[in-house]
């Protein structure tokens, strides 16, 4: 079914300016800590007195219940993710009663600045919905794009909005990526998650100029502190040099400028204060062992803070144009 006229000037029109302060962690592998670093982000960027959004968008729901939230809870409200893209939403938008998909976070010891619009376990049928919507309009593809970006903008008395993706390549995580103002990569150092970073950079290289996200860079995550080797994984400084040498032609000028010849954002260790703090649901005690450090390493709040403080600068360059 072809759009109306109308319709299409309308879409034209929605396609405004991004919120600035959205950042979608993405990476096409999975398991590599994009929930981690989603979750500590939020945490830290909240506890710096920062009002901080998050979107839970994978399936697997791993975002939500890493702040608190019962497996057996997430599904039980219609103020999901699910419900929020719906594509009977798309072109209903000023009706959308935003303000009720925003949770507090269950965790009673987070900041109250940080929020959640929580993920639902009911999104891989979601995109079987929104494929077939697409598949019977040949306009529901950008519908659903501008939805995205005008529905961010909503929430625009947010700081940050940190958008958690699943490691695939379905509309939703498309849609946010493309609704986005930057994005951030995370792999762990082995050869395997190194490598297959190209593909997801190759991808956003292939969105339009005026609306592709810009990178911020890369996290290591899991990053053995001895900094020699393990079994399957490489040492942190030939991970980094892999990393760039395999990024560096899906890089626009502007990216190049911005992020030099340092990829690599933060090097998160493998602790398991890090396992223990994600995993103590909805009262994390384990919050206050982050800060704390061993013999000549730097504590995890340590290297949080240098993270959001590189985060900023970068995207104050970004800004200057």
């Amino acid at each position: 079914m072809e759009l109306p006229e109308k319709t299409k000037q309308k879409l034209v029109q929605m396609a405004i300016v991004k919120h600035p302060g959205t950042i979608c962690i993405a990476n096409y592998k999975g398991g590599v800590g994009k929930t981690t670093l989603t979750t500590m982000l939020g945490y830290y960027l909240a506890h710096k007195g920062k009002k901080v959004l998050l979107f839970d968008i994978d399936p697997q729901c791993s975002l939500s219940l890493a702040v608190g939230y019962d497996p057996e809870e997430v599904n039980k409200t219609d103020f999901t993710i699910y419900h929020l893209v719906k594509p009977n939403r798309w072109t209903t938008i000023k009706k959308v009663p935003f303000i009720k998909y925003i949770d507090d976070i269950p965790d009673t010891r987070a900041p109250k600045t940080l929020k959640i619009i929580k993920g639902s376990f009911d999104v891989d049928e979601l995109d079987t919905i929104i494929t077939q919507a697409i598949v019977q309009n040949a306009g529901a593809k950008d519908m659903l794009f501008n939805y995205c970006k005008n529905m961010l903008n909503v929430f625009s008395d947010y700081d940050y909005i940190l958008i958690d993706c699943p490691p695939n390549k379905m509309y939703l995580t498309q849609a946010m990526l493309r609704a986005s103002s930057y994005y951030i990569t995370v792999t762990i150092p082995d050869v395997i998650s190194v490598y297959g970073m190209p593909r997801l950079l190759k991808w956003v290289k292939q969105i339009p100029v005026n609306e592709k996200p810009k990178l911020l860079g890369c996290v290591l995550n899991g990053v053995n502190r001895a900094g020699g080797y393990e079994y399957g994984t490489v040492n942190q400084q030939q991970a980094t040099e892999r990393l760039y040498k395999s990024i560096r032609t899906d890089l626009d000028e502007k990216e190049k400028e911005v992020i030099e010849n340092t990829p690599v954002l933060a090097h998160i260790p493998r602790l398991d204060s890090i396992s223990k703090f994600l995993s103590q649901g909805d009262n994390k005690s384990a919050w206050y062992e982050l800060s704390q450090t061993g013999s000549d390493q730097r504590s995890v709040s340590e290297i949080m803070i240098n993270l959001i403080n590189r985060i900023q600068k970068r995207i104050q360059k970004y800004a200057k144009d």
